[in-house]
């Protein structure tokens, strides 16, 4: 199973360590890591996700034990020319500002802030981090405020806030209102009350690919849906084709008894993508039919124009719509003239990366 950035990052702190957590809070020009990009580091030079690499990263390695020893959040900018940005290996004349702060791993509070990360990460749930971002007029250890969408609110920092519906609609602080109505709470940004400013970061509700059948495409599939982000599920009626040595690095495989009740009990949303890629014919149609019931952002199945078009011509039989068969991405992947197991996954992990991004847009 992959390993999500705060899984790891619960795990340090939860066995006694301490980290230096860096964050992208905003960034010009050309840049391998965008807003939002997490890295953090430990003492005994662990470190986890990326913010682009090269001698930025080991800048903030070798700056550790200062850091973490003053115990304040602090904003390191970085502007680059054209040859600087060469010598960093990361950024082509473009800036770059991070948000560090050091997390002790007795601070109670920002433990307990990380803890409760992770498990709506891991529950698939949805929550906002909100930081409050230091200036050079103080100093500050990090004041950071989590709140998930069951209207729980944890850290170390406590303003107020107004709730719509699990959504947070309004965050108040040291008499300063933000509106966050029209705000795209889907993206992490910077918020400015006056003086004042607030990294906001969406915490969890990965997209989840399902990818149903586990022959050849599958194979080759999974592994790059869990590559760029995707929360990604096998499922098949074959025991030995769902194994971890065929699939070793996704999130979860499951054995079907059959292909009659594919989705039963699964929480499926407008946050999920259903890829058919079955064995047979008569599987597929079955299938498309269940995920034509699910309130699935996407629907995917592969296939030649005839089957596609035979099984098309059933599911009407069966009074599935035409307008409903009009959403249904058949023949997946998107058309770069893919014919080989390989070719044909990137085609299908490139349409889903292009239906992701107009979701979250």
């Amino acid at each position: 199973m992959k390993t999500d950035f705060f899984t790891s990052l619960n795990e340090i702190l939860q066995n006694g360590n301490s980290a230096l957590l860096s964050t992208i809070i905003s960034q010009h020009g050309s840049s391998p890591r965008g807003t939002g990009a997490r890295m953090a580091v430990t003492s005994n030079k662990r470190q986890i996700g990326t913010i682009g690499g090269g001698r930025l990263e080991e800048g903030l390695h070798e700056k550790f034990p200062q850091l973490l020893e003053d115990q304040n959040s602090v904003i390191l900018d970085f502007v680059l020319s054209e040859a600087e940005a060469a010598n960093l290996e990361m950024i082509c004349g473009g800036s770059i500002s991070l948000l560090v702060d050091p997390i002790s791993s007795t601070n109670t509070a920002l433990l307990e802030m990380y803890e409760k990360i992770h498990q709506t990460v891991v529950e698939q749930k949805q929550g906002w981090l909100f930081s409050y971002l230091p200036d050079t007029t103080r100093r500050e250890s990090p004041l950071k405020c989590f709140i998930s969408s069951d209207q729980q609110i944890v850290g170390s920092w406590a303003p107020d806030f107004v709730f719509n519906k699990g959504i947070p609609e309004e965050i108040s602080f040291d008499g300063q209102v933000i509106n966050l109505i029209e705000i795209d709470l889907k993206n992490p940004q910077i918020l400015k009350a006056g003086e004042t400013r607030i990294f906001l970061e969406p915490i969890g509700q990965h997209s989840t690919v399902l990818i149903v059948g586990a022959g050849h495409i599958a194979q080759k599939l999974a592994p790059l849906t869990t590559l760029v982000g995707f929360q990604t599920v096998v499922l098949d009626d074959r025991e030995d084709f769902i194994s971890e040595v065929r699939f070793p690095a996704i999130d979860k495989r499951i054995h079907l008894e059959n292909f009659d009740h594919v989705f039963e009990g699964m929480n499926i949303d407008e946050q999920t993508f259903i890829v058919i890629v079955t064995r047979g014919h008569q599987f597929d149609k079955s299938v498309l039919y269940q995920a034509l019931r699910t309130s699935a952002a996407y629907v995917g199945m592969i296939g030649s124009r005839r089957k596609i078009k035979l099984t098309f011509e059933a599911l009407i039989e069966d009074g599935i719509s035409e307008v409903e068969l009009s959403k249904v991405h058949s023949p997946i992947g998107l058309n770069i003239g893919a014919e080989t197991p390989e070719e044909i996954a990137v085609s299908i992990v490139a349409e889903l990366i292009q239906e992701r991004s107009q979701l979250n847009s």
